[in-house]
């Protein structure tokens, strides 16, 4: 019995072969003996016997036969066989000449979608040049996002204006860039009329003692001082308002997806207002004292109702 015939290889799998065994099986390629297939078809009302030939051999270098079952075999699947393979060309054998034909092209195509799927990619090798050129592109690439996203930073310098420990240094020599910077980022400002505050600001020992912009803006509201320093407070309110980042605002978008649902879309703008202010500050309220009985309070004093809701 040859080594690379089928009754060899159902009686003794290719995988409990040796390897000396595998590289001659390898080398002898699949068994191809003359079949004594006959087979008797009609088309059309006339007869004719479908013979077995040789060239089906040639047409395709992965089918083999058995000259004792007299049937086609796949020599790869033979070889390779696992639980998912198909029985029809292992064990069972295809001896219909008439579908022949059909069943081979689809076997073969399976057979070349997985010899085509099993061979890796081959990476395409870069010159240095090209490696370099990209490597270019991408640091500038970084470079143009990083400048933009930096680009403005002027409310930064404006911060500087207003920080109590440079207030004795400002009073000797006046930061004139820095309120150039600040009047050409906020030109809601009054330049002249802010000079003037921020060097009276800078002369007082009272106002040295703040430790921060909200130290400040809250000195002038204690004192009713709001309108005396109406561009200072301006710049303030603005210093106070800017995020450094843009999470809290990614936060309050995210309430307002909680709050403004599909049952709450008739809401107005009043109420969807109070109600964001509650779940973005609700630390805040919880800090404050009988905060919900302020709450009923207010709702039943209102106006009448129906329930009493205030007993007294």
């Amino acid at each position: 019995m040859k080594e690379n015939s089928v009754l060899s290889l159902q009686e003794y799998p290719f995988q409990r072969r040796s390897d000396e065994e595998k590289k001659r099986i390898k080398e002898l390629g699949p068994d191809r003996p003359n079949l004594q297939i006959q087979q008797q078809s009609s088309d059309r009302g006339r007869s004719y016997t479908r013979c077995f030939s040789g060239t089906s051999y040639g047409k395709r270098s992965w089918l083999a036969g058995c000259d004792v079952s007299h049937a086609f075999y796949c020599f790869p699947c033979l070889l390779f066989q696992s639980l998912g393979t198909e029985t029809l060309w292992t064990t069972t054998g295809v001896c219909d000449l008439k579908h022949l034909s059909d069943k081979n092209s689809l076997h073969s195509l399976v057979n070349q979608s997985s010899e085509g799927a099993s061979q890796p990619k081959r990476r395409r090798l870069l010159s240095p040049d090209v490696h370099e050129r990209i490597a270019t592109e991408v640091c500038d690439t970084i470079l143009q996002h990083t400048m933009e996203r930096f680009c403005f930073t002027s409310h930064l310098v404006s911060a500087t204006l207003l920080q109590a420990d440079r207030f004795e240094q400002y009073t000797v020599a006046f930061p004139e860039d820095a309120l150039s910077r600040t009047l050409k980022a906020y030109p809601v400002l009054n330049g002249s009329k802010l000079k003037t505050e921020l060097s009276l600001i800078y002369c007082k020992e009272e106002f040295r003692t703040c430790c921060g912009a909200v130290d400040l803006l809250q000195l002038f509201k204690e004192n009713n001082l709001e309108e005396v320093f109406s561009e200072t407070v301006t710049l303030l309110k603005i210093l106070i308002t800017t995020p450094m980042t843009t999470a809290e605002a990614e936060r309050c978008f995210s309430t307002l997806k909680r709050v403004k649902t599909f049952l709450r879309n008739s809401m107005t703008q009043e109420r969807l207002n109070a109600l964001a202010m509650l779940s973005m500050e609700k630390r805040m309220v919880t800090e404050i004292i009988d905060f919900n009985q302020k709450v009923i309070e207010k709702f039943a004093s209102q106006k009448e109702r129906r329930a009493k809701f205030i007993f007294k």
